[in-house]
């Protein structure tokens, strides 16, 4: 596949500075492309994990939600996003949107907090931030209740959002810190939630209607891939990435 360099550096393993990533080619849509986007966590008493700088995972998924949806729109997409404030509402009342809006697709974004962390700088209020540079990358979630139809769209979907992430210059992550939470797919960076059934995802499974998964975009106990997050080229690439796998699902159905 031929692609649009964003940037000429030298080689490097994501997340490196010297890591390139590459603006996937998108075509002009030929038909209309409904996508939700989940920024994750955001409800009431839920901000999620805690990163190296002591930011907030609702914060960041609202700032990654927000940067894909205007990427998208740009393309022609037509999209929901389920959430536009620092706090909005619970998942059900999110997945009742999603339903009304009627998308082919949903992807709902999440950062991870992996492995064993140390002590890194003091954040607001005297919070402790912690950090890990070990096992960086991203990883797709599903869910496998539900019939088979659904599940059949939900696993096409996520390998498919892996092929492309992977394609544009993202690196999928290994796995190790899931242990039981999530088999592992035979797609590199790709999982089904296998948590004790009063524990799984309640988003990944709550409507069987329109496939959902689940990115978790980056370890956000790593310094340096933090770091690339706050970069637009990483925003350009990774809407490429979400086009092209939308479009290449839409198309093929």
């Amino acid at each position: 596949m031929q692609t649009l360099m964003l940037a000429i550096l030298a080689a490097g393993s994501w997340p490196s500075p010297e890591a390139s990533l590459a603006l996937l080619p998108v075509p002009p849509l030929g038909t209309e492309v409904r996508i939700a986007i989940d920024a994750g966590h955001g409800a009431p008493g839920n901000t999620g994990n805690w990163g190296c700088h002591c930011q907030r995972e609702a914060d960041e998924t609202l700032l990654e939600a927000r940067a894909l949806a205007k990427r998208l729109r740009a393309r022609g997409f037509k999209v929901l996003e389920t959430r536009t404030t620092p706090m909005g509402e619970r998942y059900q009342a999110r997945v009742a949107a999603i339903e009304r809006f009627k998308p082919q697709l949903v992807v709902s974004l999440h950062t991870d907090a992996r492995g064993e962390a140390w002590p890194r700088e003091t954040g607001e209020g005297g919070r402790t931030c912690w950090h890990n540079r070990s096992d960086p990358g991203f990883s797709v979630l599903w869910s496998e209740e539900g019939p088979r139809s659904i599940v059949t769209r939900r696993s096409e979907w996520g390998r498919t959002l892996s092929q492309e992430l992977r394609t544009a210059g993202f690196r999928e992550y290994s796995g190790d810190d899931y242990g039981s939470l999530y088999t592992t797919d035979a797609e590199p960076g790709c999982f089904v939630d296998a948590r004790p059934m009063k524990q799984r995802v309640y988003f990944l499974r709550a409507t069987t209607k329109v496939p959902v998964v689940i990115i978790e975009t980056h370890h956000a106990l790593d310094p340096e891939e933090v770091a690339r997050w706050r970069d637009e080229v990483t925003h350009d690439a990774f809407a490429s990435a979400v086009a092209s796998a939308a479009l290449k699902i839409v198309e093929n159905r």
